[in-house]
């Protein structure tokens, strides 16, 4: 009798907690359509209404191919059906693991020159993204003459698919809460300090700091090193006839064929495939350039190579101003 009460108590106690896969991808995920993000998708426990154009920082999967993400909202994490919006991978890291630990580090410290062949510069037409990050600093302060309101600024420099490498829980717990100013500084020189100021408007919220957090600390140079680098990609663009292209056209709609015109002119033959176009309710938002490692002096029309080039095609130019 006592085997088998002792049977029972292990097999009731083993069922109250069971282990699952939980696929570990980072990114975000802007909200398209009226949904509810649930605590559990499957019992529609704990609803919570999700605010149409809200970006919210995802956690991961229910399942390799699952379609449900997990996202962070006001603290809390739930589910939400992928149906509901649009996932940007940014630097996109998956992984398995056993039970709720959705903390697991994604990728290592990167101890070699070459240890990630493939990157993605993304960068960003900065008045679109005011339109839905209205209270930002970056965005309250814009004006039609600085410099952002005409040229592309920098999002970020992202080693493919790996994300947080060596990085503490807390320093990751506060990225992915949006606490970029708990993050720890950064030891940049005063000439990287200043540029950045200009091309990189989001360090008025510490964008610098997130995008070093989650990505520039697995590419295995200094900080200083890494955005300069990012910054001398991205004077390429801006001093090129796809900058041109933009600054001509502002408050207006440009096509994906003269997009890819401007990059095949600017970059070479071909340069166009490696090119990413995303946008937002039909505003232009922002350029995904597939690359291998960019070394220091290295050319953009020398290193761009193949990715999937969105869906976007008719993209309209954003002007500075709500």
């Amino acid at each position: 009798m006592r085997l088998i009460i002792a049977f029972l108590l292990s097999f009731l106690l083993l069922g109250q907690n069971p282990a699952f896969a939980f696929y570990q991808i980072d990114g975000d995920f802007t909200i398209n359509n009226n949904c509810e993000a649930y605590t559990s998708f499957r019992k529609k426990t704990g609803p919570v209404t999700l605010e149409t154009g809200k970006v919210y920082p995802v956690l991961g999967l229910n399942k390799e191919t699952g379609n449900y993400l997990n996202i962070k909202v006001d603290g809390q994490t739930k589910w939400v059906n992928k149906s509901c919006g649009e996932f940007n991978p940014d630097g996109q890291s998956i992984s398995e693991a056993e039970g709720d630990d959705t903390e697991t580090l994604t990728g290592q410290s990167c101890p070699i020159e070459r240890c990630i062949d493939k990157y993605v510069l993304a960068i960003s037409w900065q008045p679109s993204f005011c339109q839905t990050k209205q209270s930002k600093p970056e965005c309250i302060s814009q004006t039609a003459d600085r410099y952002d309101a005409t040229n592309f600024t920098l999002h970020g420099l992202w080693p493919d698919r790996v994300s947080y490498c060596g990085v503490s829980y807390e320093d990751k717990s506060d990225d992915k809460q949006g606490d970029w100013d708990d993050l720890p500084p950064l030891d940049l020189d005063e000439q990287t300090t200043s540029e950045l100021a200009i091309l990189m408007p989001g360090v008025q919220s510490y964008l610098h700091r997130h995008e070093w957090v989650k990505h520039g600390t697995c590419d295995g140079r200094d900080e200083d090193t890494y955005y300069d680098i990012s910054l001398d990609l991205l004077r390429e663009v801006n001093d090129s006839e796809v900058q041109e292209l933009f600054a001509e056209n502002i408050g207006k709609t440009i096509t994906r064929s003269q997009i890819d015109k401007a990059f095949e002119n600017s970059f070479g033959e071909g340069s166009a495939k490696s090119v990413k176009v995303r946008c937002r309710d039909g505003l232009f938002s922002e350029f995904q350039i597939k690359m291998r490692r960019p070394l220091v002096g290295d050319k953009l029309a020398d290193i761009v190579l193949p990715t999937k080039r969105g869906s976007c095609d008719d993209v309209l130019v954003d002007a500075a101003g709500f």
